[in-house]
């Protein structure tokens, strides 16, 4: 048994390859080389020739494919058949006034999302929507009760337009239940 180097180890993978002549010119003189110095390579360069060899003769050549019922029937159809009216899709009467003007369609379509950028965000001063929570800073308050393990806690905004109050009722103790 031949000793396997490390020259064997990567010439292993493509002497598949080269029995099958598909290797690139570079590749195939690279394996050559090795062959000329390793006989285990070369045992086994030569038993997959022949089991090329032996597929080859068991597999018969394929037929060639009886044409002559698919042209004649094809051109029947192109004659017969009347093609389908065309339908442009529904956007395209929307898109046809920038069509061919790509800086007048990406100018038109940045403006759509700044303004509804601009339309949808919260601002503190707008009437009739209401600042959220987060838009602001919050304070919060630690509230006493005369309860001595009962805690009440306020949140609320600076500009007092949103309060929540918290009430943490005293724990329960195995002797009250």
């Amino acid at each position: 048994m031949a000793m396997v180097t490390l020259a064997c180890l990567w010439n292993r993978s493509r002497l598949e390859r080269y029995a099958d002549r598909s290797l690139s010119p570079s590749a195939a003189r690279s394996v050559e080389a090795h062959l000329g110095r390793c006989h285990g390579c070369v045992h086994r360069v030569e038993q997959l020739v022949r089991l090329e060899t032996l597929v080859r003769s068991a597999v018969p050549d394929p037929a060639a494919p009886d044409w002559e019922g698919f042209w004649p029937a094809i051109r029947s159809r192109i004659v017969s058949e009347e093609p389908r009216p065309l339908r442009d899709p529904w956007w395209l009467p929307i898109w046809k006034p920038f069509w061919g003007h790509p800086r007048l369609a990406m100018g038109s379509v940045m403006a759509v999302v700044l303004a509804g950028v601009l339309l949808l965000w919260p601002l503190p001063g707008r009437e009739g929507q209401v600042p959220l929570a987060w838009a602001g800073p919050v304070q919060v308050q630690d509230v006493g009760t005369s309860d001595p393990d009962g805690t009440v806690m306020v949140y609320s905004t600076a500009d007092q337009a949103l309060t929540v109050i918290w009430l943490f009722p005293a724990a329960t103790t195995s002797e009250e239940s």
